[in-house]
């Protein structure tokens, strides 16, 4: 009998011991989890490490955001020629209806001029306005000797500021680089200058504007 008495006292205290550590790891589970590294105090923790363990990645800050806005060609810096716009001369030259013009152009030595950074509004006569005049004019006009009456024509369809044609007011005196006066008149939705109709308006280039028209505004002078 004592023996019995014995023996149960032994197991009841080893349940309680067992009671115990089970107590104690639950709890340690429940204060002590270590995810990724990190000790949190419950598994509700244990779950947010989790979640920021993930792989995602928080909004990147604005301040070292590479991303471009808007139009890419407008971006760039002023020692790097990609995307800017071209110049007078170099318009002309991308433009094969201005062939005639920019030959003239470099026949007066007149080159550099229209590729100075100040800003020129340009009537661009088409090689057909060319074509209209007299059999000969173009080739005589490329000749040395006429240099001075050729710089006289292409000054003539420069003027020393940027106009747009919207700026263009129906009989509006414009003063040319040659310093006479063009007008500007309007007919409905025409616009002309001088007696030239403006084909193709508003044509932006790094140096000024361009608009293409379709006569000749100073025809050469008459040789005697």
């Amino acid at each position: 009998m004592r023996t019995l008495k014995i023996f149960a006292a032994l197991l009841a205290a080893s349940f309680g011991t067992l009671g115990c550590a089970s107590t104690d790891t639950s709890a340690t589970m429940d204060s002590t989890v270590s995810a990724g590294g990190n000790t949190v105090d419950s598994p509700v923790e244990e779950q947010a490490v989790r979640d920021n363990t993930s792989g995602s990645q928080a909004p990147m800050d604005p301040d070292t955001d590479m991303s471009v806005e808007g139009n890419p060609k407008d971006v760039v810096s002023a020692d790097n020629p990609i995307g800017r716009r071209p110049s007078i001369v170099a318009l002309a030259q991308q433009t094969p209806e201005l062939s005639t013009f920019l030959e003239l152009i470099k026949a007066a030595d007149m080159v550099t001029i229209l590729e100075s950074p100040a800003p020129y509004t340009v009537f661009a006569p088409t090689n057909a306005a060319f074509d209209a005049l007299p059999a000969g004019t173009v080739e005589v006009l490329k000749q040395p000797g006429n240099q001075l009456e050729l710089q006289r024509i292409i000054q003539s369809h420069v003027l020393p500021n940027r106009i747009t044609t919207d700026e263009m007011q129906d009989n509006m005196p414009m003063m040319t680089a040659y310093g006479e006066e063009v007008i500007a008149t309007r007919n409905g939705g025409t616009l002309k200058v001088g007696n030239a109709t403006v084909l193709k308006s508003d044509i932006q280039a790094s140096n000024g504007i361009v608009h293409i028209v379709d006569k000749v505004l100073a025809p050469p002078a008459e040789q005697e």
